[in-house]
């Protein structure tokens, strides 16, 4: 005889059953060129996207949130021993999905990513530390601070 097996729901179990994301994800390298010039000034409008931060975001990781078939949320990273550094994070300010729902979505990728890569600490730089209220919600603290903004950090028990 087998005992029977009864699952637990989470808050966040529950709401994602309530309403589920129209938010899909893809996971890509430096050699998937899935993002046009276009994409890149939605996603970082009003902000300088230099030669150099342009190649850095289109020779690392990448976490690609789209909306229907519209690119609306990136998260660029590189991965360092035992961290997931997030050097930019940028949202469509006019997609389809409400901003917050993306953003969830892009750090869910990034704590899933950085915990099955063996990571313990996913880092956000301050260029990808737009929303530090959902970060602080989410268990980010903030651990540095200079003209750019904050640094924040997650940390895994290991």
């Amino acid at each position: 005889m087998v005992a029977p097996c009864f699952e637990v729901e989470t808050d966040r179990d529950q709401a994602a059953h309530s309403q589920p994301s129209r938010v899909e994800l893809r996971v890509v390298g430096p050699d998937a060129a899935c993002l046009s010039p276009a994409d890149l000034h939605r996603l970082f409008r009003g902000r300088s996207l230099t030669p150099a931060r342009r190649s850095r975001i289109l020779n690392g990781g990448r976490v690609l949130a789209a909306c229907r078939t519209r690119v609306v949320g990136l998260a660029a990273y590189e991965r360092s021993d035992e961290e997931l550094r997030v050097h930019e994070f940028g949202i469509d300010a006019t997609a389809p999905c409400p901003a917050d729902e993306i953003a969830t979505a892009l750090l869910d990728a990034l704590e899933m990513a950085c915990l099955a890569g063996g990571g313990r600490r996913l880092v956000l730089l301050p260029r990808a530390a737009s929303a530090s209220g959902l970060l602080r919600a989410r268990g980010f603290v903030p651990i540095a601070e200079d003209s750019a903004g904050s640094w924040f950090e997650k940390r895994f028990a290991s």
